[in-house]
């Protein structure tokens, strides 16, 4: 039998770690001295430890291990837990590569630019809003505000101010036409409303999943500009549009002065799909457009 520090020299892990698997009934000595306290292992035990080390390499945890070495897992158990610690690690390396693209992305605007802005692109996730709104296809972006005026008038006195979130508005055209909008304009609600006021849609407003999104300061008018760099942004990150683009009023808009409108402007994203090569079987709808 050896001595805890001889033996951590033959298993190449340190006395420090063997304690540990000690504490957690994970790898007894096979001997201790009752009177010296000295923890003796055997060369039998290195199997065992080897496992351990393999099973943690892996990635799994010291419970999942634990069950694994002394409930005498059947290889199809095994597997299928192998399978779910693959799935994460997929994951994981899905999630690297995601910041891979976007430090090379900010790499290349310091090369091209000569600094990172601090206004631009980001990707996070956005949640389902309970949402209140009013849709309609209007001619213009002054008419755009007329329905702002109408959605304010149809709450007024019927929804408590309390219950009112956010501003926003989602762009439901598949593609931008400069006097042709499908714009539906409400607010995100902080609590349940029993019915709709008449006129108005109660619905759930879905989740985003990926969505890229920047800041706006300024007038609709000048959208194209922040639109413009989500559309580099998406097309240099590997991803594509995938579905209706919304406007978030960060602050309550005062109608008459668009040029102080501050709006989060979020595009739905996704990886984007291989284009087949011709004669290859299968087809691939282009992405959707908008503005």
């Amino acid at each position: 039998m050896f001595r805890i520090g001889d033996f951590s020299r033959i298993a190449r892990v340190s006395c420090r770690l063997l304690r540990y698997y000690d504490e957690i009934s994970l790898l007894s000595p096979h001997y201790v001295d009752g009177d010296s306290g000295y923890r003796y292992y055997s060369a039998a035990q290195l199997p065992r430890l080897n496992r351990i080390l393999v099973l943690r390499e892996l990635g799994l945890s010291l419970g999942q291990i634990a069950r694994v070495m002394e409930d005498n897992l059947s290889p199809s158990e095994l597997r299928a837990m192998l399978l779910l610690r693959r799935s994460d690690v997929e994951r994981a390396v899905e999630a690297e590569s995601d910041r891979l693209r976007l430090i090379e992305v900010s790499i290349a605007q310091i090369d091209n630019n000569g600094e990172l802005s601090t206004d631009d692109v980001i990707m996070r996730s956005e949640p389902a809003h309970l949402f209140l709104s009013l849709r309609r296809t209007v001619d213009s972006f002054a008419h755009a505000r007329v329905l702002i005026r109408e959605l304010h008038e149809a709450v007024h006195g019927r929804v408590h101010s309390s219950a009112l979130g956010s501003l926003v508005a989602v762009a439901h055209a598949t593609e931008f036409e400069a006097d042709l909008f499908d714009v539906e304009i409400g607010f995100t609600l902080t609590e349940t409303v029993p019915v709709a006021p008449t006129g108005l849609i109660l619905r759930e407003l879905e989740p985003m999943h990926t969505a890229a999104v920047c800041v706006r300061v300024g007038p609709p008018e000048h959208a194209h500009l922040v639109t413009g760099r989500i559309g580099a942004f998406v097309e240099a990150s590997g991803y594509e549009l995938a579905g209706s683009n919304r406007e978030f009023f960060l602050q309550r808009p005062r109608l008459d002065h668009t040029e102080d409108w501050v709006v989060e402007m979020q595009f739905p994203i996704r990886k984007r799909r291989v284009i087949p090569a011709q004669g290859q079987a299968g087809t691939l709808t282009a992405p959707v457009q908008f503005e």
